[in-house]
C-alpha cells in the first residue's frame, strides 16, 4: 500500500494532500514530494500544480491581499515580509488593517529574525490564503476537485 493510497480514496484526497505539502517545513517537504514523485508521478505533479507558494502570496490582487491580512495577526505578516524588498513590505502595509500596521512596524525593528521565524510565518500567510480560496475570497490556485 502506498503513501497516497488514502489521499487517492478519498474525494477530496487531492485537496488534502496540496494542504499537507504547503504545511510541510522545507526541510521535509522534498523528501515527502520524492516519494511521490516514486509511488505515481502524475498523481503528485498535480497536487504539486495546485501547491501555494510565497511567491504566490505576494502577487495576489490588492483586494485579495488585504483579504489575506486581515484574517492574521500583524505579527505574522511582519514576520513574514521581514527579509523582503521595502516595496514589498510598502505594498503589505498599504494592505494591511490599520490595526495590523503597528505590529507589523514593531517586527520591523527586530534585528536578529531567523530564517525559521521567517518561514513559519509565510507558511501562516500561505494557510490563510488557502482558507479564503476554500471559501471562494481568493482565486489563486483553485484546487479542482
Amino acid at each position: 500500500m502506498g503513501v497516497y493510497t488514502r489521499f487517492k480514496k478519498s474525494p477530496d484526497g487531492i485537496r488534502q494532500l496540496v494542504e499537507l505539502i504547503e504545511s510541510t517545513p522545507l526541510s521535509r517537504r522534498q523528501k515527502m514530494i520524492d516519494v511521490g514523485m516514486q509511488e505515481d508521478p502524475g498523481y503528485t505533479q498535480k497536487a504539486l500544480s495546485y501547491v501555494l507558494v510565497f511567491e504566490d502570496v505576494l502577487k495576489l490582487p490588492d483586494m485579495e491581499l488585504a483579504e489575506v491580512l486581515a484574517s492574521i495577526p500583524g505579527r505574522f505578516a511582519g514576520f513574514a515580509i521581514w527579509s523582503q524588498a521595502e516595496d514589498v513590505k510598502n505594498h503589505f502595509l498599504s494592505k494591511a488593517p490599520l490595526k495590523a500596521v503597528g505590529e507589523i512596524r514593531e517586527v520591523f525593528e527586530i534585528k536578529n529574525v531567523t530564517p525559521g521565524q521567517i518561514g513559519g510565518a509565510q507558511m501562516k500567510l500561505i494557510e490563510a490564503t488557502r482558507k479564503l480560496e476554500k471559501r471562494g475570497l481568493v482565486k489563486t490556485k483553485r484546487i479542482e476537485t
